[in-house]
């Protein structure tokens, strides 16, 4: 075997500091004036967003700041992506789909952010994001390979029209507010 195989055991220096209970975290440090985030997450492998409502969690007690996605598209804080071009086995670019960081409109995973909570204390925190008001209508999802339609019959992601097998479906227009236009899209695809 190499120096490098699968399987390969890999030596390991920070177990007996662990083990020994003298690990440092970084929930073990402490400042004064220190805020604690909450991220609240989807329930749903596919839904949509009918209402998003932050007021009450925003009156809470310790509550410093709430984002949502569209607190973020106010702000003009973009979208986040890939910041090195990716190449594709013959070379080519790779597509890399921008996002914006929190679900706008539609939930695409169990576990997708949805807001972000800043508060005094962790338990403000999750407390406040329990207050913020979220209606959602369940969507199909597809959760095994079996069943998966071939070419799709519905795509699930906004994001497809910047795809490579879509390229002439249009832009979503709450896209072009980050400066996406076909133009940019079939570049990158």
């Amino acid at each position: 075997m190499g120096e490098f195989g699968i399987g390969q055991p890999v030596r390991r220096f920070e177990d007996k500091r662990l083990l020994n209970g003298n690990g440092h975290f970084q929930g073990d440090n402490h400042l004064h004036g220190q805020a604690y985030a909450y991220v609240l997450r989807s329930p749903h492998a596919h839904a949509r967003i009918r209402k998003l409502d932050p007021a009450a969690a925003r009156a809470a007690p310790g509550v410093a700041l709430i984002m949502t996605a569209d607190d973020l598209v106010a702000a003009k804080l973009g979208v986040m992506g890939v910041p090195f071009q990716r190449k594709r086995p013959d070379g080519s670019p790779m597509f890399a789909r921008p996002f914006l960081g929190l679900a706008q409109g539609t939930v695409r995973y169990v576990g997708e952010p949805i807001a972000f909570v800043v508060a005094e204390t962790l338990s403000q925190a999750k407390d406040a994001a329990e207050l913020i008001e979220i209606d959602y209508e369940a969507l199909p999802s597809v959760t095994s390979t079996r069943p998966a339609p071939s070419p799709p019959t519905t795509i699930p992601t906004p994001m497809a029209a910047m795809s490579a097998r879509s390229r002439s479906t249009p832009i979503p227009a709450h896209w072009r507010s980050f400066g996406m236009s076909s133009s940019t899209t079939s570049a990158r695809s």
